[in-house]
């Protein structure tokens, strides 16, 4: 048998796993460009990471509306696995609090590039003028909801990935043909 493009009861199809690991691979992406904005990048440097950043975002958010749309058009293979289900409601607590963060931080993110008097480009394709004047007083505000986000991603990816290798490697987590 094949590989099923849609979710089937008892496992992802090939069109989830594509989102799922295209949105970990823009995730590490837009950390890693983050991690480049240090007071010793110059001031074009730092604007050109910070749009490249955005730009990342805006494509991350997109995915992650599609993610959730397949989500909801599809059967959640979670429910198939052999574990308890106090474990499969963590689970799915914590995909929903992953989703709901990130797509949290995608749209702090962009208020905040749109409150900081500056033009938004995305990708050079695209123009967004700003929609406040500069130094805005709610951008600082943005900025460190968005800092704030971003330091509380990382102990929910910490406990997704933990979980998803301990139950690959005990096998609690059954693949089904």
């Amino acid at each position: 048998m094949g590989i099923n493009l849609k979710n089937s009861y008892t496992q992802y199809g090939l069109i989830a796993r594509i989102l799922h690991w295209t949105s970990v691979a823009m995730l590490l992406t837009i950390i890693v460009v983050a991690s480049q904005f240090t007071d010793k990048a110059t001031n074009a440097d730092k604007l050109t990471l910070i749009s490249l950043h955005a730009s990342i975002g805006i494509l991350l958010l997109i995915l992650m509306l599609a993610r959730l749309t397949w989500r909801n058009l599809n059967p959640n293979p979670i429910h198939s696995y052999s574990i308890k289900t106090w474990q499969k409601l963590v689970a799915i607590s914590l995909h929903r609090s992953i989703y709901l963060i990130i797509m949290t931080q995608c749209f702090l993110g962009i208020l905040m590039l749109l409150s900081s008097g500056e033009t938004l480009y995305f990708f050079d394709i695209l123009e967004l003028p700003p929609l406040l004047e500069k130094a805005h007083p709610i951008h600082q505000t943005l900025l460190g909801f968005h800092y704030l986000i971003s330091v509380m991603i990382y102990p929910l990816f910490a406990v997704h990935i933990t979980a998803a290798i301990y139950h690959q490697i005990f096998g609690l987590i059954e693949e089904h043909s």
